[in-house]
């Protein structure tokens, strides 16, 4: 509570003798003010946890051929049909290998655990929908209502295998140039508690527990997307392991779509480096950091420039997806000759990229394509290399690597990653990023 000021003025007054009068007639009392209305204070924790620790569930997911767990997660009910929100990284498996994976819920601590059937999916949101047979009398009803920043928040779920946790925290917003949405949460949201709820005092969710980066920074899927997935999960049929399979992959193919457009749109801003001109922060969501290191002892200077989402889509433990990431080099050099900064200049090209996350189950090897272009009179030598995604056709990653060629003693090598658009997209994005190249004499 602030503190109350109280005003000095009258303390402070010089004190005026008042000469003796009649007496004043009798007053009537004056009514006293009405009473100010008792602060609301949220619940208490342990109250707020006894009302609904039967609507969060344990998650596990279990391989078929030695019957034991593979790993867990959390999940709370939201019909009393017995659907329940969960991310879709807890039950990737289930997706991803159906015949080897299977899901089951523990109600309470102790009870039997109870066979569940995945419904529906929603893979760039991260979240899933998960139905056991029999009904349920409790539950959490979706809105769609966020609270004023930093209103107490509750996470639950069952971190670390310890039983159903509850946890306070802060509501923070949405994070700010995000490219997918998430809410910012401050508390501790640890492995096994993904796919659980975190609510407001009077019970309301506000959003699905999602990530963590520590030291109580964790994120949430607003819950407009739950309430999403849920209405299509509860009017659908029931769906085959492949159809979801095929879910997953039109829902990466028209994420990637809009991502290209939103690109294709977007000026692309030139970044200053040397005597060159770069790409620079294509749009908000990209975060960008620049870079020199100094060494007395290194007779040529590598300047960094990088851009990247910082986010993707989750696939499976080995496998992401909806990214996109950048890197310059500007190197230059006074005490070098033009033979021996060319076999430096040769060294960062034929350096490997960085490539996004993918085991050879997801993908392809790489094929890829030389060639030396021309960009607007820089002459420029450029590789371009795509890799096919095994699980979902039509899909690939994509780098590009591009060196310019009109300097003997400095040059930009760039490299561009894209992972999870379709060719031909891919290649459009690519002839855009070339563009932003340029030289200034």
């Amino acid at each position: 509570m602030f503190a109350l000021l109280l005003a000095a003025a009258l303390a402070q007054a010089p004190v005026v003798p008042v000469e003796p009068g009649p007496p004043s007639p009798a007053r009537p009392p004056e009514a006293a003010p009405p009473a100010a209305p008792p602060a609301v204070l949220p619940p208490a924790t342990h109250e707020l946890f006894q009302r609904i620790q039967d609507r969060v569930a344990q998650v596990r997911i279990i391989e078929r051929r030695s019957g034991t767990r593979s790993s867990i997660g959390s999940a709370f009910f939201v019909s009393a049909e017995g659907h329940a929100i969960t991310n879709y990284h807890v039950v990737s498996d289930v997706v991803l290998h159906p015949e080897d994976y299977t899901a089951e819920l523990v109600l309470r601590r102790g009870g039997d655990p109870v066979p569940a059937r995945l419904v529906d999916v929603d893979v760039v949101h991260d979240l899933a929908v998960i139905r056991i047979e029999a009904p349920v009398a409790h539950f959490f009803a979706l809105e769609d209502r966020e609270p004023p920043q930093g209103t107490r928040l509750y996470a639950m779920g069952n971190p670390h295998d310890l039983g159903t946790t509850i946890v306070e925290g802060t509501f923070n917003g949405l994070i700010q140039d995000s490219l997918y949405e998430r809410i910012h949460f401050s508390g501790a949201i640890n492995p096994g508690m993904s796919g659980g709820p975190t609510l407001t005092g009077e019970g309301r969710v506000v959003g699905v527990n999602v990530a963590t980066m520590g030291n109580q920074l964790g994120f949430l899927v607003p819950m407009k997307h739950a309430r999403a997935l849920l209405a299509r999960a509860v009017a659908a049929q029931d769906v085959e392991p492949t159809a979801l399979l095929e879910r997953v992959r039109q829902q990466l193919i028209d994420n990637q779509q809009l991502l290209t457009e939103r690109l294709l749109e977007a000026s692309l801003p030139k970044q200053p480096l040397g005597s060159y001109q770069v790409p620079g922060r294509w749009t908000p969501f990209l975060k960008c950091w620049g870079d020199t290191p100094h060494d007395p002892e290194v007779p040529y200077t590598v300047t960094n420039y990088q851009c990247s989402s910082e986010e993707d889509i989750y696939l499976s433990s080995h496998h992401r997806s909806g990214v996109v990431a950048y890197l310059h080099q500007h190197a230059t050099s006074q005490k070098l000759g033009a033979l021996r900064f060319s076999a430096l200049y040769s060294a960062l090209f034929s350096q490997d990229p960085d490539t996004v996350e993918a085991s050879r189950e997801d993908v392809t090897n790489f094929r890829c394509e030389t060639r030396f272009v021309d960009v607007g009179g820089l002459p420029v030598r450029a590789a371009l290399c795509l890799r096919a995604y095994r699980r979902f056709p039509g899909l690939y990653d994509l780098v590009l690597r591009a060196a310019t060629l009109n300097a003997s003693t400095s040059g930009v090598d760039t490299s561009l990653t894209l992972g999870g658009f379709t060719a031909e997209n891919a290649r459009r994005l690519a002839r855009r990023y070339l563009e932003g190249l340029s030289w200034t004499k």
